[in-house]
């Protein structure tokens, strides 16, 4: 993983993301709604995304096909979510 410095000092992990014609058409729609530009809007959905425990349950059970990588997620009562691999906080 490489690590990059954006503006102001924050650190960036930056993630490309391909989308179809009509998933790009929505999101492009509802950034001009938001009056957001679309790589913003899609990093706001990706955050609020992840930290829906639902969410995060259901892409495992449909998707994990190693459970020693499936994360256990814990509530840190502070509005984020932790996942801890095989019971230990990875950074």
């Amino acid at each position: 993983m490489i690590e990059e410095k954006g503006l102001g000092g924050k650190k960036v992990h930056r993630v490309n993301v391909s989308l179809t014609n009509r998933l790009s058409l929505k999101l492009n729609r509802l950034a001009t709604a938001c009056n957001m530009k679309p790589t913003t809007l899609a990093g706001l959905l990706i955050e609020l995304s992840l930290n829906i425990a639902g969410l995060v349950d259901k892409l495992q059970k449909e998707y994990c096909t190693q459970t020693s990588y499936r994360v256990v997620i814990v509530n840190n009562g502070a509005g984020d979510l932790v996942y801890l691999l095989n019971g230990r906080e990875d950074g």
